[in-house]
């Protein structure tokens, strides 16, 4: 089924500037992962274009050493994310990026997997007031936070970090989270795990 999006001349201009200023890194993958057209920058369709900045609400990019890749070279900034504030799950993965503060604006997120990338801080969620899922292991994360108001979160992986502490997790976390997955953290001394369990009520799980 083709759909067509309703656009004035003034929005697709605009929409045609971001495609022409992003970086090329974002040109390859968007073409490989969003539209299958391989490593190429040709710009997409208009309809494609205005699609993707106005209604889509999911995007997955997975890095070359990923379990199943679609990207061909690692991203190594989120800058082609702006302005997709509408989106609510985005994955991407297995890339070379360290930060996560061009999401700031991104507070429709309900799912975020930025697991096997080179982040060394949560800083840039702490308005995702509906984010339910968050998977950050396997990055260098060494606070958690950032995550101090994000109280729907069910579903946390921040194992294989550098956690020395487990702040930013309250009782209130602890009415919706069902799963904290934080070992192995190598410099977690296990104090803060028993600490963690005993305050707050949540499991420490291993995974």
């Amino acid at each position: 089924m083709k759909f067509i999006i309703k656009t004035t001349p003034e929005e697709l201009k605009r929409a045609r500037k971001w495609w022409n200023d992003l970086e090329m890194q974002w040109k390859f993958a968007y073409n490989e992962a969003v539209f299958g057209k391989g490593t190429v920058i040709e710009p997409p369709k208009d309809d494609e274009l205005m699609m993707l900045l106005i209604k889509a609400d999911t995007l997955r990019f997975a890095g070359p050493f990923a379990h199943s890749p679609n990207v061909s070279s690692p991203l190594t900034n989120l800058s082609g994310l702006i302005p997709l504030y509408h989106l609510k799950y985005l994955s991407i993965t297995n890339m070379h990026f360290t930060s996560l503060k061009a999401l700031k604006r991104h507070t429709q997120l309900e799912h975020l997997f930025v697991y096997e990338n080179r982040l060394t801080s949560l800083e840039g969620i702490e308005n995702m007031k509906n984010l339910e899922n968050l998977y950050v292991q396997g990055n260098q994360i060494t606070d958690l936070t950032p995550i101090k108001n994000l109280t729907k979160i069910t579903t946390l992986y921040v194992s294989n970090n550098r956690l020395t502490k487990i702040e930013g997790l309250t009782e209130k976390h602890a009415d919706n989270m069902k799963k904290f997955y934080v070992l192995p953290n190598d410099d977690l001394p296990d104090r803060e795990i028993i600490k963690t369990q005993n305050r707050i009520g949540i499991l420490c799980r291993k995974g």
